[in-house]
């Protein structure tokens, strides 16, 4: 394709050639991307609300059981997945479960008695998510040590 930009003015008035003006251009492109950006954002953050879970308290109830406590702030109708444990005072794991919360609220408490192998020192929720699939620490029970079997709606880890 010819350069038109470098004819004489006169033949350029002439015939409607004009110089393309690249500000008008970008700026579009720059707005188009902000807003088709801030659609996807917030679909994403419709299909995917945030959920937060925090320890309220935890008892021990006897040396194979601690009652977990916590509050569970999430979109009503999803079930969310979240990771309990119970450590020893080695630091140790003697619980961990995964706890299914059906659906139900924007807030709940959950009370989750989370079964042991041992004495537990110190329980915690490690996170809550919409996925069964998130990123938590590990079970961390020593070699050779069965990992104890909760009751529904939690889950063990398989070894």
């Amino acid at each position: 394709m010819p350069n038109h930009t470098n004819l004489p003015a006169h033949i350029q008035l002439r015939y409607g050639v004009r110089r393309r003006r690249v500000v008008p251009v970008l700026i579009g492109i720059l707005i188009a991307s902000v807003v088709s950006g801030s659609l996807a954002y917030a679909t994403y953050r419709q299909q995917n609300p945030s959920v937060s879970a925090q320890l309220l308290t935890f008892e021990l109830i006897s040396p194979t059981q601690v009652n977990v406590t916590w509050e569970l702030a999430r979109g009503p109708v999803l079930t969310t997945y979240c990771v309990v444990r119970a450590q020893d005072v080695f630091r140790t794991d003697v619980g961990y479960a995964t706890v299914t919360v059906p659906g139900g609220t924007d807030y709940e408490q959950i009370t989750y008695p989370l079964t042991t192998n041992g004495q537990a020192v110190l329980a915690e929720v490690l996170g809550c998510s919409n996925s069964k699939n998130f990123r938590v620490p590990p079970a961390n029970f020593p070699p050779g040590v069965k990992i104890p079997e909760q009751v529904a709606p939690g889950v063990a880890p398989t070894s």
